[in-house]
């Protein structure tokens, strides 16, 4: 059994790990400047990875949506327990590529650069 110390490390790796993939991807395959696609590429990369799942109100976890929706399909009770998370998931990555593509496609033509 997890203690709430020993979940919290684990859920601090599994975020850090994941910023960390995202620099590297960032660096390793858009280079110098981001365009608004590629800057929604990354936004979408990133609520995947780095969007937590709300199970409920008795249910206190950070999980991410991606881990639950897998454990949930695979191990849990199918689909039905992975629908909410997976709505949530959608919700982020959605969220990441509007973020990520606003963000990045204001940086491109700005006239600063």
């Amino acid at each position: 059994m997890l203690t709430t110390q020993s979940y919290l490390v684990g859920m601090l790796v599994y975020w850090s790990a994941a910023v960390l993939g995202l620099l590297l991807l960032r660096r390793l395959w858009f280079g110098a400047s981001l365009t608004r696609a590629s800057g929604a590429l990354l936004g979408v990369l990133a609520g995947l990875l780095l969007m937590p799942a709300f199970p409920g109100p008795e249910v206190a976890t950070m999980a991410p949506a991606l881990v639950v929706v897998i454990f949930n399909s695979l191990f849990g009770d199918g689909l039905e327990a992975a629908m909410m998370p997976g709505v949530m998931l959608l919700a982020g990555m959605l969220t990441g590529g509007l973020l990520g593509g606003w963000r990045f496609g204001k940086r491109a033509t700005s006239p600063d650069e």
